[in-house]
């Protein structure tokens, strides 16, 4: 008897999940623009840096994770950013996984889009941080800015980069598309 309700759900599923691929809400179209590759330069402090990206839709196109890895030999640091669109409450959710692992990623930032920039806050007990995202009407190019809260509320500049297309493919092991 109980195989008969999963067989049921498991065929709802195969006629149901290409209407739901088809009907993704308006804030996935942004995100969309994140994927395949990208290159971001830019700097912590004094430190330069250069990360290879790629953006690929995961779990049945819920989230875009968004792989990158630094370009030094060896990585001196690689994450995983998963972003999804909250129709509902319309607003964006994003899940910052890295190579620092589980203390620093027990916050979920949330934010919005206005225009072509996302603005996302991770609060935290050490002082929040913001990652404002912005990208070219046509999604060629970008730049993102992360800052973080000081004591006394004002945000200062953590990191900044600029985002391009790739003129290479992506490195070997990162993930491959959809």
């Amino acid at each position: 008897m109980s195989r008969v309700p999963a067989a049921m759900l498991a065929l709802a599923g195969l006629v149901l999940a290409p209407a739901l691929r088809a009907e993704r809400p308006p804030g996935t179209r942004y995100l969309a623009q994140l994927a395949p590759d990208w290159d971001l330069h830019g700097s912590m402090g004094a430190l330069a840096l250069h990360y290879r990206a790629r953006g690929r839709w995961s779990l049945n196109g819920a989230w875009l994770e968004l792989w990158m890895q630094d370009r030094a030999r060896p990585p001196g640091y690689a994450a995983r950013v998963f972003l999804g669109y909250d129709g509902q409450k319309h607003d964006f959710i994003a899940h910052w996984l890295d190579r620092f692992g589980a203390a620093g990623a027990r916050v979920v930032d949330s934010g919005r889009l206005s225009e072509r920039t996302l603005a996302l806050e991770f609060p935290s007990p050490e002082g929040a941080f913001r990652d404002t995202l912005r990208l070219a009407p046509d999604g060629s190019s970008g730049t993102l800015l992360l800052e973080q809260q000081e004591p006394d509320g004002h945000w200062s500049r953590f990191a900044r980069y600029t985002l391009a297309r790739p003129a290479a493919p992506a490195p070997r092991g990162a993930p491959h598309g959809p």
